[in-house]
Order: C-alpha cells, then structure tokens, then sequence
C-alpha cells in the first residue's frame, strides 16, 4: 500500500489553521449565537435558511454541518438542475463514490476502492440502497430511474448501526417526492442522437382537504444502442429501453398521523450488452473496444421487470416521541443473455435467469426530550428467497480444435468436428441452479448527547442475528444430444438436477462511536469509529470429475474496523467539509479471479486510507457550484487466489487513486419574463484495474468527462435546453474481462460516446 502523500497533511495543516483562526466577525457571530436555538435542532422549512442542507444520516433530521459523518446530500432540485436521471450519473459528483452501470441487470457501486457487483444470489451485499426505507441492493435490482426525488444521500463508511442490511462501507439513501396539498406537474420530452426519446410526466393532486393526496410519476425512456453490432443485420448493443412508474398515496387523518402507500413498477428491454473481443477481431475490423463488434448471438439481450410496494408511517406519539414504520415487498424478475467470447463465433455464451421475493418490516422510535439530547432505537425484520440459474455455453469444436486466446492470439480458429472418431459437441450446456432463503432479525440503539452546547458524543450497537439457507443443484446437457468429449461432467460439475441443501446461522455485533465538537455555531469538527460485518454466506460448488451432489462451504463474515475524522463548515451559503479515513478489513469476501465465474471465498486481509473534499453552494448570485475529489489507496494486503497466486498489495478492481468533479450552474435574467440558462460538469478519474490479478491491459487510464447544457426558462415555467453529454467524445471503458477472462478471452464494455440532444420541459 502507498502511503499517503504529503501534500494532504499540507492541506490538512492549512485547513485546520484557517479553521481555528477565524476572522473577528465570525466570534461575533457565535456570541450572537448565545441564547439562540441550539444549532444541533433543526428549524421547521418555513423558518430554515434557504442554503441549509438538512440530512437523515443518523435517522433523524440534522443540519449537515452537525453531522458526525461523511455524506453527500443531492435534492430533488439540484438532480434537476444537473439532469441526474441515473446512479451513474449521480456519482460523477459525489466524492468516494464510483457507479459502473455495465446493464440494468448488472451494475457496480464502488464506495471508498470497495466495490458491490456480485450477481450471485447467495452473496450478501457491502454498499447497502435503501429507497424510501426499503433495501433495494441486490445487485439484479439495484439499478434504478432517479425520477421525481426529493433527496439523495450517500452516507460514506460502516452504517450497520443505524442502517443495517449490509451497510458496511456506505448507504445510498434515496427518497422519493411525496404528495402534497397543492395541485402542481410538469411534463418534459427530451430527443438526442441515437433515436433518443424520453417523455416524463409528473402530477400531484389533493383529493380531500389536507388528508387525501396523491402524486404519479412516469418516464419511459429508449435510445438505440451506441455500438454496431456487425454479426446480426441492423444489431446494436448498449441501448435503452425502460419504462418507469411511481404512484404514491399520502394519508393525513390528524396533524400527527402520517401515512404513506407507494407502488414503483420498472420494465426494461434494451439490447444486448457489448463484450467485444480484445483477441478475435470482426471480419474487415479491428479490436479495439471503440469500433463496431460482431457479436452472433441473435437471442441476446435483457428483459427485467422490478415492482414493489412500500408502507411509510410516522406518528408523533407525543411532543417528544416520535414512531415511524416501513413495511415493503419487492419483486425482481430478470433474463441476461450474452455472447461471452465476444466474437462471431458461436463459442460461449451466457444466460442468467433470476427471481427474487423480498419482505421488510422495520419499527424505529425517536425520543428527543431536549434539542440535545436523542434516543433512537428499533427492530427489522428481512426475509428474502432468490431463485437463480446461471449457465454457461461452451462449442467444444473450438475447445477441442484451437481457438486464438490473449497468450495466443495468432492462433489459427479450427473446429474439430469429430475427435478419434467420436463427433464432437457444439454446445456442452452447463447450469448452475441457487436458492437463497434468508430471514435477518435485528435490534439497534443510538444515544446521541450534547453538552455545553458544544460537545456532542453519539453512540450506537445494533444486534443482528441471520438464518441462511442454500439449495443448490447442477446439470449439464448437450443441445445436439451428442456427449461431450472435454467437459464430460461439465464445467461446473453435475448433479443431474438434484438438489442439495445447506443452512448456517451467522449473528453479529456492529458498534459505532463518534464524537463531535462545535467551534462555531456553523463550525464543526468530529471524530468517529465504527464497525461493519457483511453478514457470512452458505455457498455451493460441484466435483467435475463425477456426478455428485452440490458440496457447501461457509464463507465467514467479513469485518471492517473504520477510523474517519473530519471537518464541516457553512459558510453564507456555502458548505465545504474535509474527512479522512482509515479502514482495515479481515475475511474480505471476493470472487476468486483464478476460477471460472469466481468461487466465493474469504481474502485474508485488506486495507484501505484516503480523504474526501467538497465544496457547494451559491458562489454569487445566479451561479451554483458542486466540486469533490477523493484520493483513495485500497487494496489487499493478504490474498491468494486458488491457483496460488499472490495478489497481496493489488489494488481493488474499480478503485481509482483519484477522483475528482467540478460542477457548474448558471442562471441570469434576460428580460423580465426570460432566464439564460447553463451548466458544465467537469469530472476526472485516475488508474483503475478492472480485476483483482491488476493485469496491465486490463486496467483503464485515466481520463475526463465534459458535459455542457445551455437553454432559455421563461416565467410561464417553460424551459427548454441543449446539451452535449461527453463533449470531446472521451474513449473510455467500463469493464474488461468478464466471462471471456476465464477462457483467455477478455472482452470489453465501452462507456458511451458523445451524445447531444435537446429538452423541452412544461411545469403547472
């Protein structure tokens, strides 16, 4: 691992002392603080500065400035602003935090070098998202419209304490707009390159008279795919086909009562996703990730559906004590086809099929006697069952004849059609059939104390016990009823359909501790340590030497103690906050680079250090500013791989060391009834390995992002705007590797090439 540089004890040095030596102004404005509300209690909307950022990362409202802990808060209002409609988009600007949305299906949540990108449907999840209170992270379901939202807050570092489910580097909190008792909508219809086309609608309506409302939001949402696609007539790859809809219901029989129904329904059917061979070039191509690919699968592509309905209730018990509920149900169903060799040669190919059902119900209780002084305690309740089929398709024509692979690659393509007088398979079907049935039971408390208006201590335990079980079964079979001759009991071994079963029990402690002292009334300094555990898994695998049944092995619970420190200040409308952070990891769970599709297994150790910066705010009248950078150096510090390879000192897979956003918006008066608008967003990203064996050509350099908008808005609520996404047609990728690795025939995943377009939105 590097050190850290000099330079951030510099800035670190540098920020404390202007921190400490304030200007005279700013002492007379903590004396005039004296004897006001306590800082640490937040104002009703109507009384709040307008630049007060307000966030719910310890389960109650808290001005961001008093929170003891790193997180980045996005409103509804500067998502607009920015045109943030995806998790992608939405990280370009938050520090520490990396979204690599390969497919709807198939994402990646990096957090401070730890990535969540597992598909499996045993694995328990590190970056937990929770929606309107609902855990949303398995991976098949992650991925979502950010439409109609009313605030975004990643909250970085363990959260287990608090937030439970896997929060063991970090949460992504989102919570969508909810109804209100004004009539209001908005319509907006966007068009760009690439046949795109998005239409949104937004209405909110009240039905009885400060009791009954209601709010719909809708966008569907299609781009053909940016990549040619040369094996199929008119094929493209990496498209959009997606249609969204919310519906919420707000129920308000007495000022204290609160209850809100809402239903989330999600459809997607774009193309197949591009894994473009870097080995096989296309006939009169090259192999470049950038040109058009010859991918032969006809059948490929994704189709997913996700709905769920949540239960919101908050009820005001007495002026002091407060209950809220969450209760939810969600349904994900999900196909991925793919080619995975990449080429137009029908050599590999992929399938996943996957359904999950999940049950939530979470209790909490707020009771805060005096503006310093906060116990927050409750009890939730998961259960999940996942059903998942994940298959592999290998010609052994090619397997047994040659085929170029990344150590060879002028090897010539032969397909043997028979072999010592047998006839050769061309297609020796592999399955790998994994239920997953988990209940997780847990408790929690947070004391939160302030003392002498300027010393707060807040601390936590939450108890979390979880019953595991995993059937699991394999099958192997031949499309053309011909037995195959190199994998005779298949890739990942057979169990001729029968199923085994396995069930562990896994309970654990996560504790946090932080503690925060006021210099300013808007001045804050703070220090924090907290434990994570990402919860143990009951995992299968099969003999590929005869037919047997599934054997488990026990992943343990991987644990992360983090040490964090840091400074926030608000300053007029400005906030700006510093944070450093240390994390040691032990029973790191990992996919194993060295197997086919990654066994599950525990790493050993690994570590992590780093800083986050940002600054946003109103810089002068008209023009608001968001800026980040973090410098992050993670990685493992004992890991071997089951083919003994040390990987011990390799970087994480997605982990850049840098990375850095600068936005910009800008509104001005034309005329009386006409606004100029414009915005720009600047965003950078150093070195990152796409896996854990950190292979030079299977890495991504750094690179830059430009995206600009330039539109007129008019007092009728009118707007329109231009705007270029990834303006200097920056080539970068998203992913290299994939099932191909496993078979000496890495493929690649492009990001997307400049697109322009222009949006048109009414608001009533």
């Amino acid at each position: 691992m590097k050190p850290l540089p000099s330079a951030i004890a510099f800035l670190s040095s540098v920020a404390t002392a202007g921190l400490l030596f304030s200007t005279p102004a700013a002492y007379a404005q903590a004396e005039r603080a004296e004897g006001d509300t306590p800082a640490s209690q937040v104002q009703p909307p109507e009384q709040r500065d307008e630049n007060e950022i307000v966030v719910t990362a310890q389960q109650r409202e808290q001005r961001l400035v008093d929170v003891p802990v790193p997180v980045t808060q996005m409103s509804g209002e500067l998502l607009d602003t920015f045109r943030i409609q995806g998790m992608g988009e939405l990280s370009l600007y938050t520090p520490g935090l990396l979204v690599q949305e390969q497919s709807v299906q198939r994402s990646g949540f990096n957090l401070r070098g730890l990535t969540q990108d597992d598909s499996s449907p045993v694995s328990e999840p590190s970056i937990s998202i929770f929606v309107d209170g609902i855990d949303n992270s398995r991976q098949a379901g992650a991925v979502s419209e950010l439409l109609d939202v009313n605030n975004i807050q990643v909250i970085r570092g363990p959260q287990g304490t608090l937030f439970g489910r896997g929060s063991v580097i970090g949460v992504l909190a989102i919570e969508t707009q909810r109804p209100t008792n004004e009539f209001s909508g908005s319509i907006s219809a966007e068009v760009g390159e690439y046949d795109l086309f998005n239409i949104t609608g937004i209405v909110n309506a009240p039905l009885v008279d400060d009791k009954l409302a209601v709010r719909a939001a809708v966008r569907f949402k299609k781009r053909d795919g940016v990549v040619e696609n040369t094996a199929i007539p008119g094929g493209r790859l990496n498209g959009i086909d997606t249609f969204y809809g919310r519906s919420t219901i707000r129920f308000t029989p007495t000022d204290r009562i609160t209850s809100d129904l809402i239903f989330t329904y999600q459809e997607d059917h774009p193309p197949a996703t591009q894994f473009k061979s870097i080995v096989v070039p296309p006939a009169g191509g090259d192999v470049s990730p950038f040109t058009p690919a010859a991918q032969d699968r006809p059948d490929a592509g994704i189709d997913r559906t996700v709905w769920g309905l949540t239960w919101d209730n908050r009820i005001e018990l007495a002026d002091d004590l407060s209950l809220r509920s969450f209760t939810g149900f969600r349904r994900v169903k999900a196909a991925e086809r793919w080619d995975g060799d990449g080429t137009a040669y029908a050599y590999i190919i992929g399938n996943q099929f996957t359904l999950q059902k999940q049950y939530s119900e979470e209790l909490r209780l707020t009771w805060q006697p005096d503006p310093g002084f906060t116990i927050t305690g409750g009890g939730s309740w998961f259960h999940e069952k996942v059903e998942d089929t994940i298959a592999l398709g290998l010609n052994e024509q090619y397997m047994l004849g040659s085929f170029p692979t990344i150590a060879a690659p002028t090897r010539p393509i032969t397909a043997v059609a028979s072999l010592g007088g047998r006839p050769v398979t061309v297609m020796n079907y592999n399955a790998q059939m994994r239920n997953n049935d988990r209940t997780s039971l847990s408790a929690y408390v947070n004391v939160s104390k302030t003392f002498f208006d300027r010393l707060t201590i807040d601390a936590g335990l939450r108890y979390t016990r979880d019953d595991a079980t995993t059937d699991a079964a394999s099958i192997r079979q031949s499309f053309d009823g011909v037995a195959p001759i190199a994998l005779p009991f298949g890739l990942f071994g057979n169990s001729n359909g029968v199923f085994a079963s396995r069930n562990n029990k896994f309970s654990f402690w996560t504790p946090r501790a932080a503690v925060s002292f006021k210099i300013l009334p808007d001045l804050n300094v703070y220090a924090g340590v907290a434990r994570g555990l990402r919860s143990g898994v009951v995992d299968a695998t099969w003999s590929r030497t005869a037919i047997s049944l599934a054997s488990f092995n026990i992943v343990q619970p991987e644990e992360v103690m983090n040490y964090e420190a840091g400074i926030k200040w608000k300053f007029g409308p400005m906030n700006a906050d510093l944070t450093f952070f240390k994390y040691d990891y032990t029973n790191l769970q990992v996919r194993d680079p060295s197997t086919i599709l990654g066994s599950l297994t525990n790493a050993g150790k690994a570590e992590g250090k780093g800083f986050e910066a940002s600054l946003r705010g109103e810089v002068v009248p008209g023009l608001n500013l968001i800026t980040s950078y973090a410098y992050t150096d993670a990685g493992y510090t004992l890991f071997f791989d089951a083919s003994g390879r040390n990987l011990s000192g390799n970087r994480f897979r997605l982990s850049p060391e840098h990375k850095a956003s600068l936005g910009l918006a800008y509104e001005r008066p034309v005329t009386e009834t006409l606004n100029l608008t414009a915005r720009v967003t600047e965003f950078y990203q150093s070195e990152t390995f796409f896996n854990a064996d950190n292979l030079p050509y299977e890495s991504q350099g750094g690179y830059a992002l430009t995206n600009i908008g330039i539109g007129l808005s008019g007092a009728s609520g009118w707007s329109v705007e231009a705007y270029v996404n990834n303006l200097f047609d920056q080539e970068y990728l998203l992913d290299l590797g994939n099932t191909g690795k496993s078979f000496g025939l890495p493929t690649a995943i492009r990001g997307e090439p400049r697109i322009a377009g222009l949006r048109f939105t009414q608001n009533f």
